[in-house]
């Protein structure tokens, strides 16, 4: 046996489902409008740090090549005083020998000395920084590092700029202020 619904419940029953609808459709739209906002506000925050990492790629492509730049021209200025140093070993070496006879022997004994040392440790003939026994046992072996560290200390002056700090920073390493003292970005 069915039961039969009279018109008014079955209006009554349509008007129920209708209302549950359209509730749940009101909150379906709420939550969408709030999803679309917050796609939005992701959208605009990806295209901010999209341009951000575009900077800092920039930045670091001008840093490494102006790193270069700067390798080179030191390259540059260290191969012309090293050839400034065999031009002027050269020069002493015929200054000794012209000086042989004029100053006396012990003089000239130590400046041919000094131009026998300084054309061995440029690699220019073989002497006692190239023998292969190393120095005279009355003499203290000669050590080029050495000289250069403490020539280096003598001669160091304070620019501001330490490799150290720069190839291991102590902080924390903002790059973009970096980039703007080194003149590499605008403001």
């Amino acid at each position: 046996m069915r039961k039969k619904f009279k018109q008014e419940e079955v209006e009554k029953l349509i008007a129920g489902i209708r209302e549950a609808y359209e509730t749940k459709i009101r909150r379906l739209e709420y939550r969408n409008e709030g999803l679309v906002s917050e796609n939005r506000t992701l959208r605009a925050s990806l295209a901010e740090m999209k341009s951000r990492e575009s900077k800092v790629g920039k930045a670091l492509v001008a840093a490494e090549t102006k790193g270069e730049e700067i390798k080179e021209f030191y390259r540059m200025s260290a191969e012309t005083e090293w050839k400034t140093l065999q031009l002027f070993a050269d020069k002493w070496k015929k200054l000794a020998a012209q000086m042989a006879g004029v100053i006396p022997k012990d003089d000239a004994e130590k400046y041919t000395k000094f131009a026998d040392d300084l054309a061995a440790l440029l690699g220019k003939e073989k002497g006692k920084f190239r023998a292969e026994n190393g120095a005279s046992p009355d003499e203290e072996p000669f050590d080029p590092k050495a000289v250069i560290g403490k020539y280096i200390e003598s001669e160091e002056e304070d620019t501001g700029f330490n490799l150290d700090d720069v190839l291991n920073p102590k902080g924390e390493l903002d790059l973009e202020k970096l980039c703007r003292d080194l003149g590499l970005m605008d403001d």
